[in-house]
């Protein structure tokens, strides 16, 4: 008897799990073909590379699909037990609520084993894949893959950031950021430009970017301190100039290749070991740059003997002779100053982009673990709620699932953007969305199980009645 319960419990589940999970899948792809539709047609390229590539965003897609799926499977099957009066049957046949969940409850598990398993070690190689396929398909056309706002290292030894793209092709940049780092030290070669554009060669070997209105600078490494005072770096100033980058690298029979790989490519231990490496090098240039800075900014004492200070006037312009040499030493000490300014606040916004990097690998960790949790509290909170609504289909279930599912989204999304902005911990990013719902989980569980009529119109008429009638007696002891 209970073996049969169980075997029909996990059918009635499996019946509307499996289309849902098909359809959201089906969903969520359409919208990734939607993005890059614009792309990827009219490329000339084999049909078995586009399916290839389905294939890995219908991957990439599972994390948001199977937690939907579980809601409303679970709540759809509930909802049709307590419908069919099968719910009140078993009831009355002594068996707790509790004991009807416990072959989901079991399933979930393992589910939830399988999603963090698929998480960890299938969807960072479709990633990896289904990237490295976009980027080889659109290589006659690098804008697709330089993106508004964030640092683009696909061509080797270069970092470029765009502030914008416009024109019909994107090709038009504004706000241009080029590092140079093909003599291996660091980010002492930059050049940026209030606008470029940017084209393909005819046969497609270089991408050339043409800047207009820009400066280029280089960081100098001097030999003695006086070197360091006197030339920190250079800067040079160009109304045009254009660059050229080798796209050799890009042209490869075989789309499938890929030389990078980022943190949403790489499973739990490959996380630790990036984050790890991320933080001892990040360490490791905020202390150069430390030692670096003060030892080319620093304050001397000279003796009485060597400085004669009865003859030195305390205003320092006072001790040059000449206007010109004034005028002189005021507009040294200005461009000097601009220049510092301007290369500290490049330096501020290099760490910035190092801690935003590490904070995404420590957040994309938290996310392998967080897919099986959340399968499991919305699975609590599908449950119980059909049990409470007695209503199966695709009516009322859809509605509340979606509503459930889009606060459950609404509050992720916000908390991980603030954990991308560094607000909060990654942890507290990823997790408080989960840690939200599980209480309403526990809640609705317990309802459940002591047949409570939380969702019965009745239920709340009587509280409306009592509130009333308190506002009425109050009134009636005030009139008299």
């Amino acid at each position: 008897m209970i073996k049969k319960l169980d075997i029909l419990v996990i059918q009635s589940f499996l019946r509307p799990f499996l289309p849902t999970f098909l359809v959201m899948i089906l969903f969520f792809l359409m919208q990734m073909v939607w993005m890059y539709i614009d792309d990827l047609a009219g490329r000339g390229i084999e049909w078995y590379y586009i399916l290839e590539l389905l294939f890995y965003w219908s991957a990439g897609v599972l994390p948001i699909a199977l937690p939907i799926s579980v809601l409303l499977s679970s709540l759809t099957t509930f909802g049709t037990f307590g419908e069919n009066n099968e719910l009140a049957a078993m009831k009355s046949a002594g068996i707790p609520l509790f004991r009807i969940m416990r072959p989901l409850i079991v399933f979930i598990f393992f589910l939830s084993i399988g999603a963090f398993l698929f998480y960890n070690f299938v969807i960072p190689v479709a990633n990896l894949k289904s990237e490295a396929l976009v980027r080889n398909i659109s290589k006659q056309k690098p804008a697709l893959n330089i993106r508004q706002g964030i640092f683009n290292a696909d061509i080797e030894n270069y970092s470029i950031k765009v502030g914008n793209k416009t024109g019909e092709d994107g090709n038009n940049l504004e706000n241009i950021i080029i590092y140079d780092h093909t003599d291996n030290s660091g980010n002492t070669k930059m050049t940026i430009a209030k606008t470029g554009l940017m084209a393909i060669t005819e046969d497609s070997r270089y991408m050339e970017i043409f800047l207009y209105d820009g400066h280029a600078y280089e960081e100098v490494k001097a030999k003695t301190r006086q070197e360091r005072e006197k030339k920190p770096f250079i800067k040079a100033s160009f109304d045009e100039a254009i660059i050229r980058f080798d796209l050799r690298q890009f042209q490869t029979g075989d789309l499938r290749e890929s030389n990078s790989r980022t943190f949403y490519m790489m499973n739990v231990n490959q996380l630790d070991h990036a984050a790890d490496s991320l933080i001892n090098l990040t360490n490791w240039v905020k202390d150069e740059f430390a030692k670096n800075f003060s030892d080319k900014y620093y304050f001397s004492q000279v003796t009485l003997d060597t400085a004669k200070p009865q003859h030195v006037n305390p205003t320092i312009l006072a001790n040059l002779e000449s206007m010109a040499m004034k005028k002189r030493a005021v507009e040294n000490a200005l461009r000097l100053a601009r220049s510092n300014t301007e290369f500290l606040n490049q330096k501020i916004e290099e760490y910035d982009w190092r801690e935003r990097n590490i904070t995404r690998h420590f957040l994309e960790w938290h996310k392998k673990f967080s897919l099986s949790i959340a399968c499991f509290v919305l699975f609590f909170i599908g449950a119980p709620l059909g049990a409470i609504i007695r209503k199966g289909g695709i009516g009322m279930p859809v509605v509340i699932s979606f509503l459930v599912f889009i606060t459950y989204h609404i509050i992720n999304t916000s908390f991980e953007k603030t954990g991308r902005e560094m607000v909060i911990e990654p942890w507290a990013a990823v997790w408080i969305g989960t840690l939200i719902l599980a209480p309403f989980g526990f809640l609705l569980t317990y309802k459940a199980a002591t047949d409570s009529s939380i969702l019965n119109s009745e239920f709340y008429t009587k509280i409306v009645r009592f509130v009333v009638s308190l506002f009425k007696r109050k009134k009636d002891k005030a009139s008299a």
